[in-house]
């Protein structure tokens, strides 16, 4: 029996063809098609935002900062992995020596995962200075590939050949996810050949049925990510319409479900097991769900259905109110908590992720909805709202941000101290590997924002931008003009190279309580949460829709309140003493820490008489977050019992904030101000 294969699940294999799980019956349809990357490019705040972090901001300047992990070390070339390397020495201090095994692979993560963010932030910037930079890194990995088609992180001695913690399928994913977008921005063959060529090998290195890819003694953050390998074949079967590569994914979900384990929450014993809690490191939880969901399309198994279905329910206990999935960093059987639990950013973008997948998949705007929030309120209130740093781990209601998860906190004997609670541009002190998943969540929400259907085109994420595709051959311009998701009138600019006859369906948020749709000369119908217009389109058509909006207070698992307006998330905005903690070599860039003396003690009054309003002030497009361009103002109640002005700001412009207050009654009336 392979190291590590659990004997319980051979029921899999013997039971009847009709209760196996992972039996393939017919490859489902995935309801939308992916543009082909780089066909949707950002406007607005979101082209601002992007560009200054490309040139100026920790993703254009990682290198620099960290030329250790990135510049110095040519982990997939002449540096490839051996027998004889036994250490890395990345900048911070392993907890467990044994567990330190992992770091041998950690610089394809680091390297590969800001390589995919930087890539697509320079195609989607159009900055071409950067992208001839990335032409000759590009030209450097096609290089490292081996005759055989091999085009990973370990020796010949090493490659397919493990029985414990390894990066082997992890430091693929990485890479070939970087590759497949730049293939797609500029159709150069010779990238997409190489990609396919190293999954190929791959797969003949471990054939379906044949081989046991995650039967290792030890498994650590490597094993479990390696399953993210369904990532590649996913999109590499949407680009070829070969089944052989979703199938793969199918049997790696088989495998891994099927083998002993430290990230155990997607296998399917778990997945299916109502009593089951998640448990494990946060951004494995969330990224796995693509994992599923790609094995289910697969198989058309209703058995996978079933467990993706379970899965995702269990997953909404463990989101706080800002979307932010917790994970601090494992999840541990907890709910989410708005001030006990924090939220990782590598587990921000991988959820974010996971839920525009499902979206192309399923076709349900949930998905959607979900995606926005998370990425207008916990993925934005991780970044600093000015400098160019973000924070690795985060929670709602933040009051401090000093390293440790309280400035009070006392280390216990042999115990590690805390340093993610910071904004830092690196976070080399405990991993870089937040940092480039904050270059890759924008990228990834501009991907998403259009989907292709069988009648038309879908807008299913909004903010400005400019889609450039085709209907039937003939080329096709759609720009999106709004201050989103500060303002809520969007308006639609067609530009046809001749008049076209297709379906253009808008989303309706959940949150919006109703919908002002103008368009000349059309039928607008509405099914679910799509509006469809259908008609002959033609260069100079506009559609405007205008969504309507109210300030809603919403309750979390404690039942405290918390508010929003459209889809945004509000806090009480704390007053914080900066302190720089570090200063780096590259100018402007600095590890800092906030805390607070100010009284952060309020409470939600249940009567309505500290009732809230939204105002509105000017967009500033070149930063919105920095300060805030939308408020609420109301009343809370304080500690000595009256009820004081407050003036609530976006989550994403806060630094110390309080989301969530506990309710309470009105006192009596000569206590009330």
């Amino acid at each position: 029996m392979p190291l590590g294969f659990d004997e319980n699940l051979q029921k899999y294999k013997i039971n009847s063809m009709s209760e196996n799980p992972f039996k393939r019956i017919n490859t489902v349809a995935q309801k939308y098609e992916w543009l082909a990357f780089g066909h949707i490019k950002p406007k607005g705040w979101m082209l601002e935002q992007m560009q200054r972090d490309l040139t100026e901001g920790f993703l254009g300047k990682l290198d620099e900062l960290v030329p250790d992990l990135i510049k110095e070390d040519d982990i997939y070339g002449q540096n490839r992995l051996s027998k004889n390397v036994k250490s890395k020495d990345l900048g911070n201090e392993p907890e467990d020596k044994e567990w330190a095994v992992q770091y041998l692979w950690w610089n394809s993560e680091t390297q590969s995962n800001w390589r995919d963010g930087y890539i697509r932030t320079a195609v989607l910037t159009s900055n071409q200075v950067i992208l001839e930079k990335i032409q000759k890194y590009v030209e450097h990995i096609l290089s490292c590939q081996d005759h055989d088609g091999y085009l990973g992180i370990y020796d010949l001695e090493l490659r397919y050949n493990f029985d414990s913690e390894n990066g082997e399928l992890w430091a693929q994913a990485s890479l070939l996810r970087g590759l497949l977008a730049y293939y797609e921005a500029t159709q150069e063959q010779k990238v997409l050949n190489a990609v396919v060529k190293a999954v190929r090998v791959t797969m003949q290195a471990y054939p379906p049925q044949a081989s046991n890819p995650f039967g290792v003694k030890a498994s650590f953050a490597g094993v479990g990510h390696g399953l993210m390998f369904t990532d590649v074949v996913d999109r590499l079967y949407q680009l070829t319409k070969e089944k052989a590569y979703l199938e793969y994914g199918l049997w790696l979900y088989e495998n891994y479900s099927q083998n002993r384990l430290s990230e155990q929450d997607i296998q399917y014993k778990n997945a299916i097991d109502p009593a089951y809690k998640f448990k494990g490191h946060g951004v494995h939880t969330y990224e796995h769900i693509r994992a599923l969901a790609t094995a289910y399309y697969a198989s058309g198994n209703p058995a996978l259905k079933k467990a993706l279905g379970d899965y995702v329910t269990k997953l909404e206990k463990c989101i706080t109110p800002s979307g932010g999935p917790i994970g601090d960093e494992w999840v541990a059987e907890r709910y989410g908590d708005a001030t006990k639990t924090g939220y990782e950013y590598c587990s921000i973008h991988e959820l974010l992720d996971s839920y525009t997948h499902l979206l192309q998949k399923t076709g349900d705007m949930q998905w959607a909805d979900k995606a926005e929030w998370l990425l207008f309120n916990a993925a934005q209130g991780a970044r600093h709202p000015q400098e160019n740093c973000i924070a690795y781990l985060k929670t709602d209601n933040s009051y401090a941000m000093a390293g440790k998860f309280r400035p009070s906190d006392v280390c216990q004997e042999g115990e590690v101290e805390q340093v993610r609670y910071k904004y830092s541009p690196t976070h080399q002190d405990a991993a870089v590997c937040c940092n480039p998943n904050a270059g890759r969540i924008y990228p990834y929400y501009v991907k998403s924002m259009w989907l292709r259907s069988q009648t038309g085109l879908v807008a299913a994420l909004y903010g400005a931008s400019v889609l450039d595709t085709e209907i039937n051959g003939i080329p096709l311009t759609i720009e999106q003009k709004t201050n989103y998701p500060f303002e809520h009138q969007i308006s639609f600019e067609f530009s046809v190279y001749q008049p076209q006859t297709f379906e253009f369906c808008l989303r309706q948020p959940a949150w919006a309580t109703g919908a002002q749709i103008h368009i000349k000369e059309a039928k607008v119908t509405k099914q679910d949460q799509l509006w469809i217009i259908h008609k002959q389109w033609q260069t100079g058509d506009v559609v405007t829709v205008n969504f309507e909006a109210e300030v809603e207070v919403k309750q979390d698992q404690k039942q405290d309140c918390y508010l929003s307006y459209g889809p945004l998330l509000y806090a009480l905005p704390i007053r914080a003493e900066r302190t720089v903690h570090k200063s780096h070599p590259v100018k402007g860039f600095y590890d800092l820490y906030y805390t607070t003396n100010e009284n952060i003690d309020y409470y939600f009054d249940k009567t309505g008489a500290g009732k809230f309003e939204y105002q509105l002030q000017q967009v500033n497009i070149e930063n919105p977050w920095g300060t805030p361009v939308s408020v609420l103002k109301g009343k809370l109640w304080n500690t000595q019992g009256q009820l004081q002005e407050v003036t609530l700001w976006p989550l994403g412009s806060t630094i110390l904030r309080r989301v969530t207050f506990e309710p309470k009654l009105l006192p009596t009336s000569n206590q009330a101000s």
